[in-house]
């Protein structure tokens, strides 16, 4: 937002401005379009949607930036002067091929620029006058923003691209933005042939890893030399960190809490991320609930179970030969809490387009369902400030079932993908899974979050004042990034309710070692005996510098 903002306010050029801005999903164009609605009104700002997109699906704070025929009531294109008119227009990828039909690419009005200019030139010429037609070459559309470009396939990416690159020779060039997290969701792709030849790359992740030839052929002060993985790049970013390069890494976060962004900034990113501490003591958000009573209402939820009764021992049984890191110490100040939960997970059948099968954990659904009632009920939580969140289609249905039992069908229950460029202030996620033998499935599958890190980092970057994770620590304790959380809990005293089998894992040896990061994220995914038996543990600078 901040950038297009910056771009509208740019005087240094008599030109005005056009920006199309897309996104991969509608979820994210509607949150994009609230967001610029805060400071351009209907004029100058359209949303774009299909014809066939049903007006009750339409979030009412997005309506005035739409158009509605006044026969059917249903989304319309206004005029093409209109469509001209706007500085900003709004849409999902795949529907900025409405511009192109409608023939308001870049292109298009070029092409309609220079026959208007030719008629005129020849007009005068035939009365023997002459006239200077300005302006022919300027493109309508000067930048191009692709927000959540990472989710993106990369087809879906060209059709934007289609309509502000104009190709013929002495075009003007304009401006164009991918912005997306390359370490969060990936491309939504349901056919394991189309994902095995690459369709679940985005072409942001792929142009991140690649040279780009006719800009130098991988010279460093474009994209860098040719990376083979995202750890790679990430390591290039930060190397050039303040030296012109094509590629930008931000490093402050201004979401959540400090202790959310630990874990996440130590496994996903270098342990390179800094949170913008705006969270203190006595700030106040706009719900009105400072973090001390963030605290306060958590230690409600707390109540609900007991403290996890384990503790870090090294190899001889004893805690005083363990690392300072890793004593405990119980964070009453950070608003986050595990509840272990060995529930057991079924087969369910529900409708989906992506097919019929999914997974629901009843023992799991009730312990969300009961901490949703502790927030609302019992510390006068509104509604509206949470979300839970499930892996699984079939989980997501289970709880909203229970919700509605509770006559709390209000409170906003979805599945990872549907929380991707959105936060609460409150999320509760159930992770699911109970069976380690299934874990296999769903990595071939890309479903879950185990053996899927990218899903995991956006279920862990949701909240903004209380994270709350249900889940089953004896198929955690198996998988690279939640092995690492279960960790994290533990040492700060985060970890309530059940345990299982799982207390032999967090023992520590002189064969044990602590890191700031963990490298390989996402090459690897689940971990072996040997390697649960001789862990390698993380312990991000975040952590280092706010554990009291």
């Amino acid at each position: 937002m901040t950038a297009i903002q910056l771009v509208l306010a740019d005087n240094q050029t008599k030109q005005q401005h056009r920006i199309l801005v897309c996104t991969p999903s509608h979820t994210a164009a509607d949150v994009v379009c609230r967001r610029l609605g805060k400071f351009l009104d209907r004029k100058h700002l359209f949303r774009l949607y299909d014809a066939d997109r049903p007006i009750a699906t339409v979030p009412v704070a997005v309506l005035a930036f739409c158009r509605q025929s006044d026969k059917s009531g249903t989304v319309t294109l206004p005029t093409a002067t209109e469509l001209l008119s706007f500085q900003v227009i709004v849409c999902v990828c795949s529907d900025s091929h409405l511009l192109y039909r409608a023939g308001l690419t870049n292109r298009q009005l070029a092409c309609r620029r220079q026959c208007f200019k030719s008629s005129i030139e020849q007009a005068y010429l035939n009365r023997h006058l002459s006239v200077s037609v300005q302006g022919v070459d300027k493109p309508h559309f000067t930048h191009l923003f692709i927000d959540e470009a990472a989710q993106a396939t990369e087809p879906e990416t060209l059709i934007p691209f289609s309509v502000v690159v104009d190709s013929s020779p002495g075009a003007r060039k304009v401006e164009i933005a991918l912005v997306g997290d390359p370490r969060q969701l990936q491309p939504a792709v349901y056919s394991n042939t189309a994902a095995a030849a690459g369709l679940d790359r985005s072409l942001m992740e792929r142009l991140l890893q690649r040279p780009v030839r006719c800009l130098g052929g991988g010279n460093e002060t474009m994209l860098g030399p040719a990376l083979v993985n995202m750890e790679d790049w990430l390591q290039y970013s930060f190397e050039r960190d303040g030296q012109e390069q094509l590629s930008v890494f931000l490093t402050t976060s201004y979401r959540g809490h400090a202790s959310f962004l630990m874990m996440p900034s130590a496994l996903f990113y270098a342990d390179k991320l800094l949170s913008a501490d705006i969270h203190k003591n006595d700030n106040v958000g706009g719900d009105g609930i400072g973090l001390l009573n963030w605290c306060e209402i958590l230690r409600g939820v707390e109540n609900l179970s007991e403290l996890a009764c384990i503790r870090i021992v090294d190899a001889t049984g004893t805690s005083t030969a363990l690392p300072v890191e890793l004593e405990y110490r119980r964070q009453l100040s950070w608003p986050m809490h595990f509840r272990g939960v060995i529930g057991k997970d079924a087969s369910i059948t529900i409708e989906s387009f992506a097919g019929g099968h999914s997974w629901s954990n009843q023992k799991e659904a009730e312990a969300v369902v009961e901490i949703v009632v502790s927030l609302v009920v019992d510390q006068g939580v509104e509604s509206k400030l949470i979300g839970v969140m499930a892996p699984f289609r079939g989980q997501v249905v289970l709880i909203r079932k229970l919700l509605r039992i509770k006559n709390l069908g209000a409170i906003d229950v979805g599945t990872i993908e549907d929380y991707q460029a959105v936060e609460r202030n409150v999320i509760v996620l159930s992770l699911t899974r109970s069976t380690p033998a299934f874990i296999a499935s769903d990595t071939e599958r890309r479903m879950g979050v185990f053996g899927q890190p990218k899903r995991s980092n956006v279920a862990l970057t949701r909240a903004e004042h209380m994270l709350i994770v249900v889940g089953n620590p004896e198929v955690m304790v198996k998988d690279l990034v939640w092995n690492q959380i279960l960790w994290f809990c533990l040492r700060n005293g985060l970890w309530f309710g059940e345990v299982g089998a799982v207390e032999s894992a967090f023992h520590w040896g002189p064969s044990n070692r602590l890191v700031r990061h963990m490298p390989g994220v996402g090459s690897k995914d689940v971990l072996s005996e040997e390697e649960l038996a001789h862990p390698i543990v993380t312990i991000s600078t975040m952590e280092r510098v706010f554990r009291e």
